[in-house]
């Protein structure tokens, strides 16, 4: 019973502190409370003209921006429709020329909470990939913008885009730099400027290059919308109240002007099997956040260095203050190698210029794999003569084996196998005369052998002399 009355305890308590936090949104945000919201979509750029500004960049000679952002803004409309308590505007629905205060004005004049100009990006240089958000620096226009853009943000993050991050720029007045964005704090109207993606590299090219991708881009746009608004798809609300709050500055919101800190890379290895050089690179950022990385050959400050030198910038792994990889250089490169990191603002430092040299290590190798070689050569050499002393030992072996063959077991009978060197003086003085012994007995049966053999020649023999003898 105790436990129960205690989650009843606490169960009040939540709906007390749920009631006063919406009478505080309620009474802190009155202005911000609407039957319906209306939101303004401005496709950038537009029409033709003399003025390249109205094409927006020219991607692969043949596709237009202003065509892109239009086809996005459409798919925003059609898809923000299906949801209630919300109207949707276009500043134009054909390729039409408007300059940026014709678009504001358009928009005030619908009554709109809010002004998406909606856009897709370029470089000079055509290294950078990812989404940017601009909004204004100042006062309620860049809170409703910058949560506005969180949720849009979250949208594209979700779908595989990386995040540049949601911006400010200060033109030289210490306005918004954008006229757009400018204008529309003039008249109280939150502008945000929405940056899918650069067309112009190949990385968000893959991603956003056909017209399929400009339509999903536009439903994760509208996804966005409704999700800041809390807008339903099945329900009606007396009220509209965003969903998220970004809190007031204190005067303006500038971005971030300095370049990362503390850039150094370190080369761990140069592996000459694979021609690559592992590198550890470290850095810095306290305004905003490391974005990209690049390692090119050469050093910056040479008069025929490009940025372009370091295409395929690697994404730096947020959080971290250091990234580890490698890079493959040419066979037997020997020279200086960098590393440049930018923040998401495109400032860059570049690292100390180290010094790699694969032509010595190949040449180090060659030298190595040469005395390797030689040693070989050396010990099959070696092997090659044992070999044959082997084998003349063994020719020899054969022979006195088939000598010892031939004589037969004699000298083993004799005892002559036994080494002289363990018999004892009485043994071979004892050995000497069974020797002596032997060789008589042979003899003796040798003689034997041949009386024997011959006893008719040489008792004829002795008969004949006895004969001569007698007659003598």
């Amino acid at each position: 019973m105790e436990e129960v009355g205690t989650n009843t305890s606490k169960m009040k308590n939540y709906i007390r502190l749920s009631t006063i936090l919406i009478i505080y949104l309620i009474i802190a945000f009155p202005v911000m409370a609407k039957e319906k919201v209306v939101v303004v979509i401005d496709p950038g750029h537009g029409g033709y003209s003399d003025d390249a500004s109205a094409y927006g960049a020219i991607y692969k000679d043949e596709l237009c921006e202003k065509d892109i952002n239009l086809a996005t803004a459409l798919t925003i409309k059609e898809e923000l429709e299906q949801y209630n308590n919300v109207e949707v505007y276009l500043t134009r629905d054909t390729d039409a020329v408007l300059t940026l205060d014709e678009r504001v004005d358009f928009a005030y004049r619908m009554g709109a909470d809010v002004l998406i100009s909606c856009h897709y990006n370029a470089s000079e240089s055509h290294l950078f990939y990812g989404s940017e958000i601009f909004t204004s620096a100042f006062g309620s226009c860049y809170t409703t913008g910058h949560a506005l853009a969180t949720c849009i943000m979250d949208q594209w993050v979700n779908d595989g885009q990386a995040s540049k991050g949601i911006k400010t720029r200060i033109g030289k007045t210490g306005e918004d730099y954008y006229g757009i964005i400018r204008h529309g704090f003039e008249v109280g109207l939150p502008v945000i400027i929405i940056e899918h993606g650069y067309l112009d590299n190949h990385i968000d090219y893959e991603r956003l290059g056909m017209p399929e991708d400009w339509e999903r881009m536009g439903r994760l746009d509208a996804t966005g919308i409704a999700e800041y608004y809390g807008l339903s798809r099945e329900r009606v609300w007396d009220n509209v109240i965003p969903t998220v709050i970004t809190e007031m500055p204190d005067g303006r919101v500038d971005p971030d002007t300095t370049p990362p800190g503390s850039v150094s890379m370190n080369i761990i290895d140069c592996n000459i099997e694979t021609s690559e050089v592992t590198y550890e690179i470290t850095a810095r950022e306290y305004e905003s956040k490391l974005m990209y990385y690049g390692i090119a050959l050469g050093d910056p400050e040479d008069e025929d260095a490009d940025p372009s030198d370091y295409a395929d910038l690697i994404l730096w792994e947020e959080g971290c203050n250091k990234v580890t990889g490698t890079y493959s250089v040419p066979t037997g490169y020997r020279g200086p190698i960098t590393a440049r990191v930018y923040n998401n603002y495109e400032l860059y430092t570049d690292s100390e210029t180290q010094q790699i040299d694969f032509a010595s290590l190949l040449e180090e190798r060659a030298a190595l794999l040469e005395q390797a070689a030689q040693e070989a050569r050396m010990k099959a050499e070696e092997r090659k003569q044992a070999a044959e002393r082997r084998a003349e030992a063994a020719r020899i072996e054969a022979e006195q084996k088939k000598e010892r063959e031939k004589v037969g077991d004699f000298f083993f009978f004799m005892g002559g196998n036994e080494k002289e060197e363990t018999i004892d003086p009485a043994t071979r003085k004892k050995r000497l005369y069974l020797e002596i012994i032997a060789l008589v007995v042979f003899i003796v049966v040798f003689i034997s052998l041949i009386i024997i053999r011959h006893r008719r020649e040489i008792i004829k023999y002795i008969r004949n002399i006895e004969g001569n003898d007698l007659d003598t």
